[in-house]
């Protein structure tokens, strides 16, 4: 793999992601398989469609310039990698000792005794989730870049233990996000793209299949007949004799745009002051960390939860949900310019040449696509990944600067 021709580089352009994303919501949310779905103004209608088709002519523009491109690594090295696993896992085994349990034990045998959202030590859970995803991503990375099959084995097997806590925590977001990175990474080095992505849609229809499965345990006995209750499935969805496991994928990919337009529809949002202009910034372009040390838990959670939610069952709202309730329309359109300048940042703030540049696309990639579920420039569980790069660049900086002054 020493052409760069070779590479798919628009799979892994987070313009062009952010941009075919939103249309497929769209498109989805337009199948109208749920009656709590109210129908989408004309207003936000025509903002998901132009501002994705802006993100697509950046990504398009990126692309004839070499914005982005990939380089596999030489040589990839994978005991420093099973190193920092077993670190993580250590990490993981004393939350699991402090918590006396797993939850996926909780939801396998009904006796759920603690939450997946509540599972995990403070500073600690976090730099869990963030790491074994980073090193899934690298690893995948590693993977994709070696010739060599003893190699190619080791790293794949080191990237499905990336994989065993998220089940265990029973963190369905943490494995999409996961998918989704290794995805991007075998599409873009793929001799076949077009075969691969349509394996890829026939493994992601089973995919979505065992999400709704997972979904109907975590609610215990009848759980399919107790979702159908919450999520109101439309005489058109039971019309299709679509199995209905993938209602939950429907519904859970969908709702955030429903509670999008349901907060826009409802909002008394009339003009905006200086206190919402600040908040704006504090809790739509800050990441959590830092929100909750400006203003305090309260103060974060009385303006976290300012979306208007089609049901208390589906309390996520896309990237732009809450956005309205600061500044109206404005927030939305201040929102998508904030994205494409923190995609534009992260896509040249490290060097091509750096063995961390495309792990960090990729990780740029994750979020942009995850934004359809909620404001993911701001969420602990996905930002520090970025972070991990960039450090781990800055890292790798400072040690050939050190090497060289050392021989000088």
């Amino acid at each position: 793999m020493n052409n760069v021709t070779k590479y798919h580089l628009y799979f892994a352009n987070p313009f062009i992601l952010n941009g075919v994303t939103w249309l497929f919501v769209w498109l989805l949310y337009n199948l109208g398989w749920s009656r709590l779905f109210p129908p989408l103004s004309e207003e936000l209608t025509f903002f998901v469609i132009f501002t994705s088709i802006i993100s697509i002519c950046i990504g398009v523009a990126t692309l004839k310039r070499h914005t982005i491109s990939f380089r596999p690594l030489k040589n990839p090295k994978h005991k420093p990698l099973v190193i920092w696993l077993v670190i993580f896992y250590l990490l993981f085994l004393i939350e699991a000792a402090v918590a006396g349990t797993v939850p996926l034990i909780g939801y396998a045998t009904g006796n759920v005794t603690i939450e997946y959202s509540e599972f995990g030590l403070p500073v600690i859970h976090v730099i869990i989730v963030n790491g074994i995803s980073a090193l899934c991503i690298y690893a995948t990375y590693c993977l994709k870049s070696t010739s060599v099959k003893k190699d190619k084995f080791k790293f794949l097997v080191i990237c499905v233990f990336t994989f065993v806590p998220f089940f265990l925590m029973f963190n369905r977001g943490g494995i999409i996000a996961n998918i989704i990175g290794i995805l991007i990474l075998s599409l873009v080095t793929s001799k076949r793209p077009v075969r691969l992505l349509l394996k890829c849609m026939i493994s992601l229809i089973a995919l979505l299949f065992l999400f709704g499965l997972a979904g109907n345990i975590r609610f215990g006995k009848s759980g399919m007949e107790k979702f159908a209750q919450v999520a109101k499935p439309s005489d058109t969805f039971t019309e299709t004799h679509i199995p209905p496991e993938f209602l939950w994928s429907y519904i859970y990919i969908a709702s955030p745009l429903a509670n999008t337009q349901n907060t826009i529809t409802n909002s008394n949002w009339s003009q905006s002051d200086s206190e919402d202009a600040q908040n704006f910034v504090i809790y739509e372009c800050t990441p959590e960390i830092i929100s909750k040390r400006i203003a305090g838990e309260q103060e974060e959670t009385n303006f976290a939860n300012r979306a208007i939610l089609i049901s208390s069952s589906f309390t996520v709202a896309s990237i732009y949900g809450r956005a309205y309730n600061y500044l109206g329309w404005t927030g939305l359109w201040l929102l998508f310019i904030f994205l494409l300048i923190f995609i534009t940042i992260n896509i040249k703030i490290i060097k091509k040449s750096s063995n961390y540049y495309f792990p960090m696309i990729v990780s740029v990639d994750i979020i942009v696509v995850l934004n359809i579920f909620d404001n993911m420039l701001t969420f602990m569980g996905l930002v520090p990944q970025v972070f991990i790069f960039f450090l781990l660049y800055l890292f790798s900086r400072l040690r050939k600067q050190n090497i060289r002054n050392f021989s000088n």
